[in-house]
């Protein structure tokens, strides 16, 4: 009686967790730790990551993120998938520590965090610092429905908050927490009315 089970060696092995694996993640992984390599020979760094003591890696990690650049000077996207890449190589070299999740590793995340917030701050990013602007239609539908106008308390308040977020582009309520009398300035008109 023939067996179910067909008897494969290690190099099918190989070839099948290969094509586990998506061609666009594994071509993400090979760019991020090119710039990493990169980055450390300019730096005179080692540059093989799963060669670093955890603690060093951290530090790395951070002096990396903070300094990253393209080639030609502009700063990558905040919301790059860098990270995640590094992550999946050191795990591929059986790094026992995770760079996105262990605690050894918060320094750096947080630099790349603080990197990323300062760049969207700078309008820059998926999320650039502008609000959308709404369509007539959708401002009349507000007005009708009582979300905008004097029927409640919070109806008086949301024209407010409308209005600033449209007219200074404002995103989320940090940014209207933020805001100070010293940000605006008195102008007058083409009629001369302040």
């Amino acid at each position: 009686m023939a067996s179910r089970f067909e008897q494969v060696d290690d190099e099918v092995i190989e070839e099948l967790k290969e094509k586990s694996e998506n061609e666009n993640t594994k071509k993400s992984t090979e760019h991020w730790i090119n710039v990493f390599v990169k980055w450390a020979n300019e730096r005179k760094q080692k540059q093989n990551l799963e060669e670093y003591e955890i603690e060093a890696l951290d530090k790395a990690l951070s002096q990396f993120y903070a300094e990253l650049r393209k080639e030609n000077g502009d700063d990558y996207e905040p919301e790059s998938l860098m990270q995640a890449a590094l992550k999946r190589y050191l795990k591929s070299k059986s790094c026992p520590k995770s760079i996105l999740r262990d605690k050894e590793f918060m320094n750096s995340r947080k630099v790349l965090e603080g990197k990323a917030r300062k760049l969207r701050e700078q309008g820059k990013g998926k999320r650039p610092n502008r609000s959308k602007r709404l369509m007539k239609e959708e401002e009349e539908i507000l007005w009708e429905n009582g979300q905008l106008g004097g029927k409640s308390p919070r109806s008086r308040i949301n024209p407010m908050w409308w209005l600033m977020t449209q007219h200074f582009g404002l995103r989320g309520r940090q940014e209207h927490h933020q805001m100070k009398v010293e940000d605006f300035l008195l102008e007058r008109d083409d009629d001369g009315n302040e």
